[in-house]
């Protein structure tokens, strides 16, 4: 399976005196039409949150008419610069969404491999939150299928950021992110996890499952970057996974 990853749009409507609204918005059209334009077409493309930057109802209706250009199905999820409620009713996830417990997460099948949204975003704060009631929904959805390869999709990586510093994370309550990680073990079947969020590339293991982070779309919203000259202007990434495996992420530049 070919899967492509947008992540952290932070689409807002374009105002005359934002330069940053054309070039984010320049980013995911010319990201769309290189995915329409590639040799092989991906299964699907996933966009792992902060869809918007503001939350706004227009700016989700902006971005989804790009996104709607392109030639095979995606998927979202929430981030922390989202709105939940906007997003549903924007992009019509509506039959996707646990509506009881105000959080987006659902599962798609795609050829042979399942993709599972898990909803880290909070209404008060930039940090992740994870609570009891998303994992056990995780942990339900998971234990439908046990037999089928699956890829997690979710905004804030779940693990620490840094080798020397076990307690830098993104989360409100890193015990949650210990419990999303026993429920990774207690499910084989999950092959990676793909986030954002923290707008530079990361990787690390959640015991034997790679986690991917992918940098935003373009050059100026990254962060941490040390040799600016290594960045193109616009890219994205394509993961592949064959024999039921993850197999390799290669980065795609937008001309």
């Amino acid at each position: 399976m070919l899967l492509a990853q947008l992540t952290d749009t932070h689409i807002t409507v374009p105002q005359t005196k934002n330069e940053n609204c054309y070039v984010k918005l320049e980013a995911l059209k010319k990201c769309v039409l290189q995915i329409n334009k590639l040799d092989t077409l991906p299964d699907v493309v996933i966009h792992t949150g902060d869809l918007s930057h503001n939350g706004h109802t227009e700016e989700y209706t902006l971005t989804k008419s790009i996104m709607d250009e392109l030639q095979v199905p995606y998927l979202i999820t929430a981030g922390n610069r989202d709105s939940v409620k906007n997003l549903v009713n924007e992009f019509g996830l509506t039959s996707r969404r646990n509506l009881d417990q105000h959080f987006i997460q659902y599962s798609a099948e795609i050829t042979s491999y399942r993709l599972i949204s898990v909803d880290t975003s909070s209404q008060d704060s930039n940090l992740g939150f994870l609570n009891f009631q998303k994992l056990a929904h995780l942990d339900k959805l998971l234990g439908q299928n046990p037999d089928r390869p699956t890829i997690i999709f979710m905004h804030h990586p779940p693990i620490t950021l840094s080798n020397s510093n076990p307690s830098k994370h993104e989360y409100k309550n890193y015990r949650m992110v210990t419990n999303f990680a026993e429920i990774v073990d207690r499910h084989p079947q999950i092959i990676a996890v793909l986030c954002g969020h923290i707008h530079r590339s990361f990787s690390s293991y959640i015991n034997a499952s790679p986690v991917l982070v992918m940098p935003p779309l373009c050059k100026k919203l990254h962060r941490g970057i040390i040799d600016q000259s290594t960045v193109p202007e616009i890219a994205f990434r394509l993961h592949s996974f064959q024999e039921n495996a993850f197999d390799k992420t290669t980065v795609v530049t937008v001309n």
